[in-house]
């Protein structure tokens, strides 16, 4: 009996410092220094509009070089899924939408862009649920106002008897 109550201490020590060392973790593994959060910066700024000179394929390389520099730049994985929305890949922007809103739930971008796929998947509720997110946090925000016109002019569903 004596045996068992000294690994006792060890066994409750244990599992108290792991759960110390996996909740420094993420801490420690998105540790990003100054000049890889400018560079990542910049070249998220590149690809946006690179995108929007029409070269997807370009800015799909500046921005996955944007979210390598910086893994917790959102608004790069936000307009890295905008690119893959306007190839056609909607599973692919989904995925990087996801992201974003894991590292910013309020990223203006995602909301809006995720809130437009829910609308062509018919699911008006989560575009409704995205919409009153983007309004609690910019009201004013260009993309608050886009998804608030598409809503208004998108048909609602029906009611069901």
């Amino acid at each position: 009996m004596p045996a068992a109550a000294s690994r006792t201490p060890f066994r409750f020590a244990f599992p108290a410092a792991l759960a110390l060392l996996l909740a420094l973790a993420p801490c420690v593994a998105h540790a990003v220094d100054e000049a890889s959060m400018r560079r990542s910066a910049e070249l998220s700024q590149r690809g946006i509009e690179t995108a929007a000179l029409g070269d997807l394929p370009a800015a799909q390389w500046l921005l996955e070089r944007a979210v390598a520099a910086n893994p917790a730049n959102a608004r790069a994985y936000a307009h890295l899924g905008g690119v893959h929305q306007s190839k056609g890949d909607t599973r692919l922007a989904r995925k990087y939408f996801g992201i974003a809103l894991e590292i910013d739930p309020a990223e203006p971008d995602a909301l809006n862009r995720l809130a437009q796929l829910d609308l062509a998947d018919g699911n008006r509720a989560a575009a409704e649920q995205r919409l009153r997110i983007l309004r609690f946090h910019c009201e004013t925000c260009e993309q608050t106002r886009e998804l608030a016109r598409l809503l208004s002019s998108a048909p609602a569903a029906p009611l069901e008897p």
